[in-house]
């Protein structure tokens, strides 16, 4: 039988993916105003999508964070990310677009979402692994 945590990273993996690659088709936009407010959106919802999957590695990997700034840390402990400072900046840049919406807050957010597209991209390698690991199956 399934894991049921395992089948739900495994969900939460395959819509970062499909997230990831929209967000790179609006980057690859002309950076006009509404392109930038559409990447934004995309933006906060890789966020959303990546900090949800940390969670669920964490726990696949033992540990039961709560918090996106302690499951960041827990994920940098665990080493399924590598630069916990960059996902704490991005996660600031998410939290600045959420509650308010400025025109130089939008250009700024917009310059550092691109710093996104990387780190997804490697958390979702280290996924994968972590999700073919066949121990997780039998000990968890």
């Amino acid at each position: 039988m399934e894991n049921p945590l395992k089948e739900k990273t495994t969900k939460q993996y395959q819509d970062l993916q499909k997230a990831i690659a929209r967000l790179k088709e609006t980057l690859a936009l002309p950076p006009t105003r509404v392109h930038k407010d559409a990447t934004i959106k995309r933006f906060e919802l890789c966020f959303e999508l990546a900090w949800k999957l940390l969670q669920s590695v964490c726990r696949l990997e033992g540990s039961e964070s709560v918090g996106i700034r302690t499951i960041i840390r827990s994920a940098a402990q665990l080493e399924v990310i590598d630069d916990p400072s960059a996902w704490m900046s991005l996660l600031d840049a998410r939290n600045e677009t959420v509650h308010m919406y400025n025109e130089s807050v939008a250009d700024k957010v917009y310059e550092q979402t691109k710093n996104l597209v990387p780190l997804v991209e490697a958390l979702l390698r280290k996924t994968e692994e972590i999700l073919t690991n066949e121990s997780i199956d039998q000990t968890r």
